[in-house]
């Protein structure tokens, strides 16, 4: 069939109306959890199949694999490992706070290790799921037709606690996402009954009650007030989370630390191995040794290189460079009871919450009030039988249709003589009066209360509370679940860059470029030509600490940048410079310096143009450089020398095959550029630059290493102004032994 007359915007309007339903399908049936009972569908429907299984806490376990099998068999089909990631998720105590499934077998453990296969594992209910489904037969929540139209599933579950609180949550969504932390549940429970209590309060109110997230693993939480109320105000921000530790003392001087507390969702094998990175690569040396001494409970033993180490400064330098402080981070986005996602603030979740419970309390009680209503018609039929019990007995036993005839004759309703047929003969005989008014008389009490508890809001604000303690009473800190894992208290930071002078390496070493491009580096500075390693092809000398950057120009205009550090030692030939970095076909590196802030360098190309720029421009982060300086067709990045004070002037060195010039002016002619090409400094007129050196008025010049006056020359002559050609300039062997230092990374100095 051929389509025709459809224009742009048709077919715009109908992509994006696609592309909706898609997204609100993630955000509602897989990524955001309800706001009520704090769960995802896959979660419901785990809970719910188990408890259709009869997977109660007091019944046996059954296989995961057939937990799995129910859920993506009748309510939705899920692919059957991410229903068993989940299910194995709700079992995990390290991952969970108040575990909705009590696991058998290898659950998976907080190394990062997966659990075992779900035909191995089993399961069922905890006492925290029987909260979660209490009163799901009462009437109490809607159900919705499942995938295929055969069963129904609850679109949400009455849930007596918070538990999008209590055990948090976190998924990403299309163009949103929800991170959620668990939180004590007692705390809650107490902050949910005061606002029962207390509508208009505010949120400040609610946090003196609730003190922060409660993580299953412990840890430290640092009380930032300010942070805590911004977070749970807005409904975004974050918590900084430590590790928990105490030194033990060994005697002599001598002791240990030992970590018995790692942050939430850190894989702790992983942490180790960071650590133990740290002191192969010797990037902290305050750590002597890592041992991972931990059972069932944690214990991740640290050794200093020392006794002197202040323990403090140690843990703060692990706290800075790995996973034992992190950074929690709120993002309370939640469906509500529409199912529409909304950012929501402390309040905002508890308020809904406590609006979820009304209605199950309201649901609730019309469902009792409902049978209470039909047990007592039914009583009130059996009464009608003891009176008439042996003319009923004879119309059963005798009538073709003893139904009609029963409600002819006595007037019973159809609820009435379906309960008096439904009895055996037996029971008939067996009705006492006496009972069925005791009976009568209970339910009418019932139905009184029941109908006044509808009626009344202070009644059901009572019930609500009675509801709320009884959560407390089972999962409070007098329970078997304990009081808060989570500490809360004020972290004692180490200015950053007092700890990272602690962590320096103050080993000297030195850098080395040949002109074939091999990087050599060495422990110590190698500054003479004698040097047995320094061969006649090296013709790039650069000295500093391990701890400091390293400056590397290319004939291209690039900059690159390397810590001390991440050189690669003890190799004879050296590396690559291809190794640490991604150079084009010809570029070569033409000087290398060490870096320091705010220094003023000149960048000058063959052709004779250049500008200053400041070393912080210098410095990039990437394997394939930084481009400062453009050049021109047929030119290249020569030179880049350094400003000291007491310069004002730039001596520049030409030579060609006839004859060699020389240029001297001052240096407030050069401007100052982040990056680009600069202004012509000098004329080349067919020669080439050989170099050039920023000197002062003394205009002397020096051997670099040696530092003895190689003679004076005078100078004065090749003074002229920018853009010049220059004078010529005999080629005496002083000028010959001048161009050599040149060549050797000699310099002309002040």
């Amino acid at each position: 069939m051929k389509i025709t007359n459809i224009t742009e915007d048709q077919l715009r309007n109908q992509f994006a109306k696609k592309y909706l339903a898609y997204a609100l399908s993630t955000i509602t049936q897989r990524a955001l959890p309800d706001v009520r009972d704090g769960l995802k569908p896959v979660h419901r429907r785990l809970i719910y199949a188990m408890y259709l299984l009869d997977l109660s806490p007091k019944s046996s376990f059954k296989k995961s694999a057939r937990v799995v099998g129910d859920v993506i068999g009748k309510f939705h089909p899920h692919g059957d490992q991410s229903v068993y990631d989940a299910l194995v998720r709700l079992a995990q105590d390290f991952s969970t706070k108040y575990t909705l499934i009590n696991g058998q077998g290898n659950f998976g453990n907080i190394d990062g290790d997966n659990a075992a296969a779900m035909r191995y594992t089993e399961t069922k209910l905890t006492l925290v799921s029987e909260f979660l489904l209490k009163d799901i037969d009462s009437d109490t929540v809607d159900f919705r037709k499942t995938y295929d139209g055969e069963l129904s599933e609850p679109t949400v579950l009455p849930s007596a606690f918070p538990n999008l609180l209590a055990n948090g949550s976190s998924g990403i969504a299309v163009g949103m996402a929800t991170n959620i932390p668990p939180h004590n549940l007692e705390e809650i429970c107490l902050a949910l009954k005061y606002l029962n209590n207390h509508k208009d309060c505010s949120i400040k109110d609610l946090l003196k009650i609730i003190k922060g997230p409660d993580f299953p693993t412990g840890g430290i939480l640092n009380l930032d007030k300010n942070e805590i109320v911004k977070a749970y105000t807005t409904g975004r921000g974050f918590f900084e989370l430590r590790a928990k530790y105490k030194i033990e003392d060994l005697g002599k001087g001598q002791y240990q630390i030992s970590i018995n507390q790692i942050p939430y969702q850190v894989n702790k094998s992983k942490l180790i191995e960071k650590i133990a990175d740290l002191i192969i690569n010797k990037k902290n040396k305050l750590i002597d040794n890592v041992i991972d001494e931990s059972d069932e409970n944690i214990r991740i033993v640290i050794r200093p290189k020392n006794r002197n180490i202040d323990p403090v400064i140690l843990m703060n330098s692990l706290y800075q460079q790995t996973e034992l402080e992190v950074k929690f981070f709120l993002n309370m986005n939640v469906l509500n009871h529409k199912l529409e996602p909304k950012v929501m603030t402390i309040k905002e979740v508890l308020s809904n919450f406590l609006k979820h419970r009304y209605v199950i309390l309201g649901r609730k009680s019309k469902f009792a009030l409902n049978k209470i209503n039909l047990r007592l018609e039914i009583l009130k039929g059996f009464l009608i039988v003891f009176k008439h019990l042996n003319n009923i007995i004879k119309i059963i036993r005798n009538s073709n249709n003893p139904k009609n005839e029963l409600i002819k004759k006595y007037r019973f309703t159809e609820n009435q003589v379906n309960a008096i047929l439904d009895m055996k003969l037996r029971g008939l005989r067996k009705i006492e009066e006496k009972e069925i008014e005791d009976e009568n008389s209970k339910l009418l009490n019932s139905k009184k209360f029941l109908t006044k508890l509808l009626g009344s809001k202070l009644l059901q604000k009572k019930e609500i509370d009675k509801e709320i303690e009884e959560v407390i009473f089972h999962f409070g800190e007098q329970s078997t679940y304990g009081p808060r894992k989570t500490q809360i208290e004020k972290f004692n930071k180490i200015n950053t860059e007092e700890l990272n002078e602690e962590l320096k390496s103050t080993d000297p070493i030195s850098v080395t470029i040949s002109r074939n491009g091999f990087l050599k580096s060495r422990i110590g500075y190698s500054l003479c030509k004698t040097d047995k390693d320094f061969a006649e092809n090296e013709y790039i000398i650069a000295n500093g600490k391990k701890s400091e950057k390293f400056i590397f120009l290319s004939s291209f205009g690039k900059s690159y940048t390397l810590e001390g550090e991440n050189f690669i030692f003890g190799s004879q030939k050296g590396k690559p410079f291809s190794s640490y970095f991604s150079l084009t076909d010809n570029e070569q590196i033409i000087d290398v310096f060490l870096y320091k802030e705010n220094e003023k360098i000149l960048l000058c190309s063959n052709n004779g143009f250049g500008f200053f720029i400041n070393s912080n421009n210098l410095v990039s982060n990437k394997k394939s450089g930084k481009k400062v300086f453009k050049t021109k067709k047929n030119d290249f990045l020569h030179s880049a020398t350094k400003y000291g004070e007491g310069n004002n002037n730039l001596l520049v060195l030409l030579k060609s095959q006839k004859e060699a010039r020389a240029l001297i002016f001052d240096i407030k002619e050069i401007p100052e550029q982040e990056k680009g090409t600069g202004i012509i400094l000098f004329k080349s007129k067919g020669s080439s630059l050989l170099a050039m050196t920023l000197i002062s008025k003394k205009l002397e010049v020096s051997d670099n290493y040696s530092n003895s006056i190689m003679g004076k020359l005078n100078l004065k002559k090749f003074i002229s102004s920018r853009a010049k050609a220059g004078k010529i300039i005999k080629l005496d062997s002083l000028f010959s032994s001048i161009s050599r230092g040149f060549e050797n990374n000699y310099k002309l100095i002040q």
